[in-house]
């Protein structure tokens, strides 16, 4: 808890025993704080500086300084400014109209109001994120997704990693890069991905399920990019950057240059042409880059040979 949360308490506990300087104090004042599980709800943020600071919050005139001195404060206390730019102030307007109605059959003073409201934890943000971009699109500041997605934990769906973690953190796009971007959403939890290597036609599946059936010019298995992504992505980064075959460490990078940068099969390991339906898969234990070549030969027969087989099979040659 912080000084603004408890002085909002006791002062709530003052406008509880004397409804006139309620009805006076949250009526006038354009600055508010809000906090949930109080009767009030809404309390002057110069009102609770009095408190404070030592002064008497129910005097009639208040002599705290002007807001701006207290807004670090407010914002190192976990709060945050809602003006009227910013939708969900029009739903604390309203709440606000509701309550000096029911209490006092009265409204609030026509000057513009401004809500701190308790921030919400960066993994909440995020999870709204989704739900905005869902709902409004690529916000103005940004331009189209290039390189890093990020994966909803629920749905699995894909979104633009930069876009979701500047909805998360009211930033614009100009403001931070994709990789501080990325680095911001592993570090919330969030999986994600550089699909820059991926195919157009491949980039239409929105979550990591694979194996529905889908008709094209045959019938085949549907492979999902983002777990393609992740799995290359975890085996770099076991291999100091390093693209390498699982079974003979071929890297086409080292051997093509910049051509082979990138280009590597994936094997699952559970073969998904035996699957019965659809299913989840991991990146990081289902699926293991593999050459062409050992990808052949794994299959060669219609067998699904082990990367242990196949390691021996190397070591013996």
């Amino acid at each position: 808890m912080s000084e603004w949360h408890d002085t909002a308490i006791l002062l709530d506990h003052i406008y509880s025993h004397t409804p006139q300087i309620a009805r006076r104090q949250i009526k006038n004042q354009p600055q508010l704080l809000v906090l949930d599980g109080t009767r009030y709800k809404f309390f002057p943020i110069r009102r609770l500086a009095d408190g404070i600071e030592g002064r008497a919050m129910d005097a009639p005139k208040c002599q705290a300084q002007e807001v701006q001195r207290y807004r670090h404060s407010l914002r190192s206390s976990g709060f945050r400014e809602v003006t009227e730019n910013e939708a969900e102030h029009e739903d604390l307007l309203s709440e606000l109209v509701r309550i000096l109605q029911d209490q006092f059959e009265d409204r609030p003073s026509p000057s513009p109001k401004t809500f701190w409201t308790p921030s919400p934890t960066i993994r909440e943000a995020i999870l709204n994120a989704f739900q905005k971009y869902d709902e409004y699109g690529t916000p103005e500041g940004f331009g189209e997704a290039r390189t890093w997605y990020v994966s909803h934990p629920k749905t699995e769906k894909v979104y633009p990693a930069k876009i979701i973690w500047g909805l998360a953190t009211n930033k614009k796009g100009a403001e931070f890069i994709s990789h501080q971007a990325r680095d911001g959403l592993r570090k919330a939890g969030f999986e994600c991905a550089d699909l820059s290597t991926m195919s157009e036609a491949d980039f239409t599946p929105e979550q990591l399920r694979e194996g529905s059936v889908r008709e094209v010019v045959q019938v085949r298995r549907e492979r999902n990019p983002v777990a393609r992504a992740l799995c290359i992505e975890h085996y770099r980064n076991m291999n100091n950057g390093k693209l390498l075959c699982t079974v003979c460490d071929f890297d086409f990078a080292a051997f093509y240059g910049p051509l082979g940068e990138g280009f590597m099969h994936v094997h699952h390991l559970d073969p998904i042409s035996e699957a019965r339906s659809s299913r989840n898969v991991s990146p990081e234990f289902d699926l293991v880059p593999v050459c062409p070549n050992c990808h052949s030969m794994i299959h060669r027969g219609g067998e699904n040979r082990s990367i242990f087989d196949m390691r021996q099979t190397l070591r013996r040659s």
